[in-house]
């Protein structure tokens, strides 16, 4: 998670949803900022927190501020953190995943099971993994829905970022808020009815494993404002 101490607010990246993007623009706007984890951006909310509780001892003033909120641990609402996230189309996300695995230049190859899958075998096979074996986050465990910080989360949807962080600095009353600059983006359009054909009846098992996103969670991210705990 990047977060910001003066701007009470982090950006928690979910792999290919523009995170890598999101967060050199999160950057530049609160330039108090930084990752929790250098080694890790795809931090969940919930390893975010226990992030920060292991720094405790070791962190200056201006950390131990911001520590007892993060953690639930104050009474008052709005001294809980925002924390904001951008939630894909599932299907769109893992082409993108594999395709990104596929192409990447890794200075030592990989040995995750998860990504030999993307760069050797099949897209059915690599679906298979993700969502039948679980290899893949659902977004309600990745944003820790119902936990502490998730009154005041607010969801983006990828397919509109520029109008949710048009939203978002509204609320946050950022006048003349910086460019999105895209990347490790792809060129042109993919063509997902092909891999969804490819996919087969693992379209099936996707939408099982990313039930909530289908249920809630799209909703969530096509409406304004802050999303509220169910």
């Amino acid at each position: 998670m990047f977060y910001s101490p003066r701007g009470h607010i982090g950006f928690v990246h979910y792999p290919k949803t523009a995170g890598t993007s999101l967060q050199h623009w999160f950057r530049r706007v609160f330039p108090d900022g930084d990752l929790l984890d250098p080694e890790n951006p795809h931090l969940t909310v919930a390893s975010s927190l226990a992030a920060v509780q292991a720094r405790r001892k070791r962190a200056g003033r201006g950390w131990r501020k911001w520590v007892p909120a993060l953690l639930g641990g104050c009474p008052k609402r709005e001294a809980v953190p925002r924390i904001v996230g951008v939630i894909r189309d599932p299907l769109a996300m893992l082409v993108s995943l594999y395709e990104y695995w596929r192409r990447h230049d890794f200075a030592v190859e990989p040995t995750a099971a998860f990504i030999r899958c993307a760069r050797r075998d099949s897209f059915p096979a690599f679906v298979r993994m993700a969502v039948v074996d679980g290899q893949a986050p659902t977004y309600e465990w990745f944003f820790d829905v119902g936990g502490p910080a998730w009154p005041s989360t607010r969801l983006i949807n990828y397919h509109a970022l520029e109008r949710g962080l048009e939203e978002l600095c509204g609320e946050l009353g950022i006048d003349r808020p910086p460019y999105l600059e895209k990347r490790n983006a792809t060129s042109g359009p993919r063509d997902l009815d092909a891999y969804r054909r490819e996919a087969g009846s693992l379209i099936d098992d996707v939408e099982r494993h990313f039930r909530w996103y289908y249920e809630y969670g799209r909703a969530i991210a096509l409406g304004s404002g802050w999303t509220r705990a169910a």
